[in-house]
């Protein structure tokens, strides 16, 4: 799939630029290995060659583990045991999942999965071979990975900026970047830089985590076409967006192909081509099963989607649900916190204890005064703590058990 995709478009043609120099479909087209068999760990370090790895080492009969190189050699070799079970189960790709709530999962991914994937993002989003897609999220992760086989497909170009930085990310919006993926925090980020207008942009797709109100609003306003995404590791990354063009609104319209529907406990079931086929060490599931996520939501009258937060993130405080990213998102619609993480922690009084992190320039006392206009008290953290930094995933999720772990002795 991935030869045949590269060797369909101009080798002249650039497929990732940035400061490491260009990489043309041509230079890919001449790493193409040989042959081969069995698993093969890539561990993708920012470097050019790295993206020469994730495009050539899936093909030919080649199983392709993606480990985060940033993790304890300890853990890079757990995870590559972890998806040894895959190397005799179909699948063209193992990535991890974010292990936001629990150690992560080695989710495969297969070639039509991927296929399916791609060409339903492209006619959702009219992804074409003229258009330049920021990915500026690391490549090990679904989000980043999906970027340069989105682009492969079409034959567009790709701007890498390895490690998100506020100013390299705003220039190159201001530039030839037509399309971009960000969470939340980021896409704050780049409007808080500074005060000019974006021109010339199609779509900024916006997820990961809780959107702020106003934020979208505020983008739109700025010339920053923000579309609420939704996707996970399971689902080759984005499922539903918001189609380019729609008034600015928390709600994504299901791609091409996806079945989407609200089961038990409100959760968000989805079947459709790009849903994985199972974990390394699970059977196939069958296509016709419902693929249960984590995460809660509803449809509108209108067919879309509004994620609510994640089912089993709910902390039970004094008998009362609380879902962290409701929290999180009152936090963050202040105007001075940058990032926000929520959770709970065990309580011989409550059950549970609700408390939250955050960063920004602003009083703790200042800030807990705003959320309780917003919030029902039982909503309101019992432990608000202004920090440097907020432990987060490798994908820029906030890391809530990090974070309980870190507010334990506050409490």
């Amino acid at each position: 799939m991935l030869a045949e995709w590269i060797h369909a478009h101009p080798p002249d043609r650039t497929f990732v630029t940035g400061d490491g120099g260009t990489l043309t479909y041509g230079d890919l087209a001449e790493a193409f290995p040989a042959e081969g068999t069995g698993q093969v760990v890539v561990e993708p370090d920012g470097s050019f060659r790295s993206v020469v790895e994730l495009m050539t080492v899936p093909a030919r009969g080649r199983q392709m583990v993606v480990v985060d190189p940033d993790l304890p050699e300890a853990e890079r070799r757990r995870r590559a045991e972890v998806a040894r079970p895959a190397a005799s189960r179909q699948a063209m790709t193992i990535l991890f999942t974010s292990g936001t709530t629990g150690p992560a999962k080695a989710v495969r991914l297969t070639e039509d999965n991927w296929n399916a994937a791609a060409r339903a993002s492209a006619r959702h989003l009219g992804h074409e071979a003229d258009d330049v897609w920021l990915a500026a999220m690391p490549l090990h992760h679904v989000g980043g990975l999906s970027i340069l086989y989105r682009s492969a497909l079409v034959g567009a170009t790709v701007r890498w900026i390895p490690r998100f930085s506020v100013g390299p990310v705003a220039e190159a919006l201001r530039g030839d970047v037509t399309i971009a993926s960000v969470v939340p925090t980021m896409l704050r980020r780049i409007l808080d830089h500074d005060d000019d207008a974006y021109a010339g942009l199609k779509a900024v797709l916006v997820g990961g985590g809780p959107i702020p109100d106003g934020l979208l609003e505020e983008a739109h306003s700025r010339g920053v076409p923000a579309l609420p995404t939704y996707g996970m590791t399971e689902t080759c990354a984005q499922v539903a967006t918001l189609r380019p063009g729609s008034a600015p609104r928390k709600a994504a319209h299901p791609l091409p192909g996806i079945e989407l529907r609200i089961g038990v406990e409100g959760r968000i079931e989805l079947r459709g081509p790009q849903v994985s086929p199972g974990y390394a060490d699970e059977d196939d599931r069958s296509t016709e099963d419902w693929f249960v996520t984590p995460d809660r939501g509803r449809l509108a009258e209108d067919g879309t989607l509004v994620v609510l937060g994640r089912a089993d993130d709910v902390v039970v405080t004094g008998g009362e649900n609380v879902y962290p990213g409701e929290v999180e998102a009152a936090l963050l619609s202040h105007p001075q916190v940058e990032a926000a993480a929520v959770t709970g922690i065990p309580d011989p009084e409550w059950g549970s204890m609700l408390v939250a992190g955050y960063q920004g320039d602003v009083e703790e006392s200042e800030l807990l005064g705003w959320i309780s206009h917003r919030l029902a008290r039982y909503q309101v953290p019992r432990v608000l703590r202004r920090l440097e930094t907020l432990p987060t995933t490798g994908g820029g999720k906030p890391d809530r058990a990090a974070l309980g772990r870190a507010l334990a002795s506050d409490s």
